[in-house]
């Protein structure tokens, strides 16, 4: 089992700025995503992504179709388990990323939390676990509204800045904890956590980043560069 190196932020938080229209814009990004979450049924549950917008996410998205596939498939056989396992006392949500599992949401005591993530474990092709599952009382509906809004803002001000790509980090957040996944270099792990840092509500940011150089990020940008065939003595260069 692969140890995920886990990066801690607490530094105090403050509200980022923007113009008045991207405020609106995601203003009433923020209200949809607060009504979802008000739809959700306490306990523990299983939950699915919806299928729009699939084709356009994998494109964007710098794992493989494969590692992609994989990590679907990890999450809904943990949450499944979980719940089974635990039963309705719990709300535990099973994070894939890249076969890396980061676990969230809450359950009565210690011996949950170990169980959990030990089911995890048990779980064909998962590399590592984060167990970050609070003991405690499940979390209300309030609560879990208040961290779907955190995550809007969080992927509003990952979309809106210019020098990364905000599609190429996942995010999750539990209890104002605010938790970045993806496959990125240095420069675009510190330029997420500053703006995780920045956006209003966040108590902590943790990071899972898998860290890939400038070069490697440049021929995942151009895979068909790397491995084009030898060009011909004759024709024009593309």
């Amino acid at each position: 089992m692969t140890q995920i190196n886990a990066h801690i932020s607490s530094r105090p938080v403050a509200a980022a700025g923007g113009g008045r229209s991207r405020r609106r814009l995601w203003r009433a990004a923020g209200l949809l995503a607060v009504v979802l979450a008000a739809a959700q049924l306490q306990g523990c549950f299983v939950l699915g992504l919806g299928a729009v917008g699939t084709t356009a996410y994998v494109a964007s998205d710098r794992r493989t179709a494969g590692s992609i596939l994989e990590d679907n498939t990890i999450g809904l056989k943990a949450d499944n388990r979980i719940s089974s396992a635990l039963g309705p006392d719990c709300n535990v949500r099973a994070v894939s990323y890249n076969q890396q599992v980061l676990l969230v949401g809450q359950v009565p005591n210690e011996a949950d939390k170990q169980k959990a993530e030990e089911i995890v474990k048990g779980v064909p092709n998962v590399k590592a676990v984060l167990n970050e599952i609070d003991i405690g009382p499940v979390a209300d509906l309030n609560r879990s509204a208040t961290d779907t809004l955190i995550t809007t803002k969080v992927r509003a001000g990952l979309i809106d800045a210019h020098d990364i790509f905000g599609n190429a980090f996942k995010v999750t957040t539990s209890n104002s904890v605010v938790y970045l996944m993806g496959i990125v270099t240095q420069r675009e792990a510190d330029r997420a956590v500053q703006i995780a840092r920045d956006t209003s509500g966040v108590s902590k940011v943790v990071t899972m980043f898998n860290i890939i150089t400038e070069q490697q990020l440049r021929e995942m940008q151009n895979p068909q560069k790397e491995n084009a065939p030898p060009s011909q003595p004759h024709g024009n260069e593309p």
